[in-house]
This record gives C-alpha cells, structure tokens and sequence, in this order.
C-alpha cells in the first residue's frame, strides 16, 4: 500500500488520516462494535484509527477513520475559506504522512482523555490545533 502526503493524494488544506500503531489508552482498547461506528465520540473515532490489524473490523474501521478525517479537514478548510477566518490548523511543509498523523491522533487522543466524549469533528480540529498551529510563515492553505 502506497503511502501519500497530503499535497498529493488530496488538497493540501484537507486534513487526514490513516492507520497508525500508536499505542491506545486501555479504555479504548474494548472490542470494535457498532456502536464504535455509530458513537460519534472523539474517543471511539481514535479507536478506530487506532484498530489493529488483527481485529475483524480492521478494514472498516480503516475507512470510516479515513472519511472522518478527511471530511472534517475538508470542511473546517471551506468553511474558513467562505468565512474569511483564518485556519484552525496548518499543515506544515512537507506534510506529514497519514500514518504520521493517525498516530499522532491517536495518541494526542490516549493523552488527553477529557476529550473523549466531544463530538468527533471538534475532537479532530482540537487536535489538528495543538498538533498543526497556524505560526507565520509556516503555515499554509
């Protein structure tokens, strides 16, 4: 499987991920079940992102990590684009891998577990805050 930066597999603006194998705070750990998949929740979505190879639900919860993150990154980049505001987080040059940033999703994710429970959108664009702020020059869109 071929690995993308994000200049070239999307928009530079949009923001995603891949699988990673960061390690996972073991409330994250239980099984991968529907309801993972219909929580909505910051927590459940690194789950996802953070499935292992081994489990049955893998694939799926490979893509619908992917869609989360690339939607919501794609819609936080139109959304301040229309508005005229600037950018919650800039991704810098060159731009991190997918797995880069899953596995810095997913660990941002097992160290800040307060986050757990918001929406999984706000729990994404927090992260992409803290991990990709927007400084100077540095940043981009």
């Amino acid at each position: 499987m071929a690995l993308h930066r994000f200049g070239s597999f999307i928009p530079m603006a949009a923001f995603a991920v891949a699988l990673g194998a960061a390690p996972i705070a073991s409330a994250q750990r239980s099984a991968i079940t529907g309801e993972t998949f219909t929580a909505g929740t910051t927590g459940a979505l690194a789950r996802l992102c953070g499935a292992s190879s081994q489990e049955a639900a893998y694939a799926a919860a490979v893509h619908f990590c992917h869609g989360v993150m690339v939607g919501t990154g794609q819609t936080s980049d139109a959304m301040h684009k229309r508005q005229g505001t600037r950018p919650s987080f800039c991704l810098p040059t060159p731009s991190p891998t997918l797995d880069e940033v899953t596995a810095n999703f997913v660990a941002w994710s097992a160290a800040n577990p307060q986050f757990d429970g918001l929406r999984a959108a706000d729990g994404l664009l927090r992260f992409a805050a803290a991990q990709y702020p927007c400084t100077g020059r540095a940043a981009r869109r």
